[in-house]
């Protein structure tokens, strides 16, 4: 498998991979549990695809120590939009453990020191295969302009792994009906 890092040169986006890298550096240095979410995760779990910002979860109450570590980085905060930005102009955006994964959904994001919800892929940390596919999917059925996005990274996913049907049991049980459904289309295929 090519990793993450050579598919971000080809699509032309080192400086992201070098934010990823970056913000693991200061975040780890500072003591700070994270996971790499959104498209640098699904990523790093095997669907090569481009994206255009870092998303990583945090636990509550860390945005004074988290914002001290990613300045001292180098990356500037922007309080318009609530995120940092590097010199290059990648965003770093944050998401908190605890919240909903989607609006109104019942799967909250995982706490990033939590063992079980996270992995070590490409020497980053990253939400565990199951947590990820179960904020994707709490993400899209929130959000009508994601759903085509998000399902589409766990369609290709349960392709890349092998996912059955039977993998929905490692998923938050309001979920596992669109999961089943995702497989489904993805088997069609």
């Amino acid at each position: 498998m090519i990793s993450s890092e050579k598919v971000y040169a080809r699509l032309g986006n080192e400086s992201l991979w070098e934010t990823a890298k970056t913000c693991h550096g200061a975040l780890t240095d500072a003591g700070i549990p994270y996971a790499v979410a959104g498209g640098v995760a699904v990523c790093l779990h095997g669907y090569q695809r481009n994206t255009i910002d870092l998303d990583l979860v945090v636990q509550p109450g860390q945005s004074d120590t988290v914002r001290a570590a990613l300045e001292a980085a180098g990356l500037s905060w922007n309080e318009r939009k609530h995120e940092f930005r590097t010199s290059s102009g990648i965003s770093v955006q944050f998401l908190v453990a605890g919240e909903r994964a989607g609006r109104n959904s019942e799967v909250r994001l995982p706490d990033p020191a939590d063992h079980k919800s996270v992995v070590e892929l490409e020497g980053l940390v990253v939400l565990s295969l199951a947590a990820l596919i179960e904020s994707k999917i709490a993400c899209g059925q929130s959000n009508l302009r994601r759903t085509h996005k998000d399902f589409a990274d766990v369609v290709e996913l349960v392709a890349k792994h092998h996912l059955g049907r039977d993998f929905a049991r490692h998923l938050h049980k309001s979920l596992r009906p669109t999961y089943r459904q995702l497989v489904m289309h993805g088997q069609a295929e």
